[in-house]
């Protein structure tokens, strides 16, 4: 049970003003080892094609009901100390007053339930993706049209969470919000995040918040974070880290068109050979739907190339420990506590030839070094994401733990059926 559960009553002030002192003394760190749920708030249905697309007339799922397809014990039992929560928040930029309410309630449920099972709990907010927008598309000026009502919904769940005090909380004020690691044109995200944070600091004073950079919150981007919001402890830092690329998102349809087309990349290179990763590369570059105006032999050019420097820089755990070296170095620049350093997101997808999963050891070797390494640094985790496809680790869709290997790969405690 957390030292906030054991809060009663007139104490709970106090009790939590106690744990902020101690993280910002050093201590354990708020959040080490968790997951993403993507069930409750994320992807929510739509309506229409094109222009005329919408969300839903309800667009979030039965709070209650999805929790009870978890066993939180076992998950806690497992070692995950912590959970995080991503919201789709464009049904609330436009949706009125009873969506917000209904909203506001069903996170409540969430978050208690999860405080209950003693996780801490992270909320991190997605702009709308109704026609495939980008974060920055929200980021239009600090007086553009977007980026207000957005704020305005960041504002309204900031207030909500600062009001809970059962446990460890923290807000992401935006989801990966720029592509570009700093802007040559236009304001750059750090100034959209100081004139965030700053307004959030009114209306939630003691919730803790997550800084990141730009980049879509890669190390890139974090290591060019300088900034006197830094200095604060409630402040943390979140990273994004999916390297090498071409394995952790071999045949992603959403990304950039070769990569659709890579199959049969191992991990670590050495594991495998450029030959079989060429070979399923062009038989599965034949079948898959390329873009309007993209050329098929093109893509397939750019999939054989990236295969081709995969293998001759000859890929794995040393190239991991070098962008996690880039990560330490900016810690100690800017004399950040370890604990205040988390990945939030990272993770590999599961790849499949025909619907069957194959290469589970590259995944699981990925999974192993990746949380390895940012563990020997003494930052926290939290995996992308527990349960749904392609990133989850269940093995099969309604089993009723994640897969034994890959939890032994994060060092978890596997539950005995």
């Amino acid at each position: 049970m957390s030292r906030l559960l054991r809060c009663a009553g007139a104490m709970v002030t106090a009790c939590a003003l106690a744990i902020s002192a101690t993280h910002a003394a050093g201590a354990a760190p708020l959040f080490k080892r968790g997951a993403t749920l993507v069930e409750f708030f994320m992807f929510p249905p739509t309506v229409g094609d094109g222009a005329a697309k919408a969300y839903a007339k309800v667009p979030f799922r039965d709070a209650k009901a999805i929790l009870q397809t978890f066993d939180l014990p076992a998950l806690r039992t497992m070692g995950f100390d912590h959970l995080r929560i991503p919201v789709d928040v464009g049904p609330l930029m436009g949706g009125d007053e009873a969506l917000r309410r209904d909203f506001l309630s069903e996170l409540g449920i969430v978050i208690s339930t999860l405080h209950a099972n003693d996780f801490g709990v992270i909320v991190t907010l997605h702009p709308p993706s109704l026609n495939r927008e980008l974060p920055e598309t929200y980021l239009d000026g600090l007086d553009g049209a977007k980026f207000q009502r957005y704020f305005q919904v960041v504002e309204m769940i900031a207030r909500e969470l600062d009001g809970i005090h059962s446990g460890r909380l923290a807000l992401e004020p935006m989801n990966e919000p720029q592509s570009d690691c700093r802007r040559k044109i236009g304001l750059d995200w750090t100034a959209y995040q100081e004139h965030m944070v700053e307004r959030l600091r009114r209306v939630a004073p003691d919730l803790v918040l997550f800084l990141t950079g730009g980049c879509w919150s890669n190390i890139e981007g974090i290591v060019l974070l300088d900034t006197p919001l830094l200095r604060d402890a409630k402040n943390l830092v979140t990273v994004h880290f999916y390297y090498p690329f071409v394995f952790t998102h071999q045949a992603a349809t959403w990304s950039m068109p070769y990569m659709a087309a890579l199959s049969g990349i191992p991990y670590p290179a050495a594991a495998g050979d450029r030959q079989t990763a060429l070979s399923l590369t062009r038989e599965r570059a034949r079948t898959i739907d390329v873009p309007p105006g993209v050329s098929r032999v093109a893509t397939l050019r750019k999939a054989e190339w990236e295969i081709g420097k995969y293998f001759f820089q000859d890929q794995g755990r040393s190239h991991i420990e070098q962008w996690m070296k880039q990560v330490a170095d900016w810690q100690a620049r800017q004399r950040i506590p370890a604990d205040r350093i988390l990945f939030t997101e990272f993770g590999a997808m599961k790849h499949k030839i025909d619907g069957v999963e194959i290469d589970k050891a590259s995944r699981a070797q990925w999974i192993n070094d990746t949380s390895a390494e940012i563990e020997r640094h003494g930052w926290g985790w939290t995996i992308y994401v527990l349960r749904d496809d392609p990133f989850g680790l269940y093995a099969r869709k309604g089993d009723r733990y994640p897969d034994p290997a890959l939890l032994h790969a994060l060092r978890l405690n596997a539950p005995v059926e």
